[in-house]
C-alpha cells in the first residue's frame, strides 16, 4: 500500500534541539512585545487605521514561517 510507506511526525519540535526551541521561544516572545506595542501605540498616538492591519500579518507570516522552519528540519 502506498500509505504504508508515509511516515508523520507527530510531534514536530521533538526534533529540534534545545537550542533551536530556545530561539523560536524567544523569537516568539519579541514578536507578541511587537504586537502588544503596535496595540498600545496606534490608539495612543491617534493613527487611523486599526492594529490588526499591523498585527494580522505579523501573525501569519510568523506562524508560516514557525510550521515551515519545524517541519521541514534536517
Amino acid at each position: 500500500m502506498y500509505f504504508s510507506s508515509v511516515k508523520l511526525n507527530i510531534h514536530p519540535l521533538a526534533g529540534l534541539s534545545r537550542l533551536e526551541c530556545w530561539l523560536l521561544g524567544t523569537a516568539w516572545l519579541v514578536i507578541a512585545l511587537k504586537c502588544l506595542a503596535v496595540s498600545w501605540a496606534i490608539p495612543h498616538y491617534g493613527v487611523p487605521i486599526a492594529p490588526w492591519v499591523i498585527i494580522g500579518p505579523t501573525l501569519f507570516f510568523a506562524a508560516v514561517v514557525t510550521v515551515i522552519w519545524t517541519t521541514h528540519h534536517e
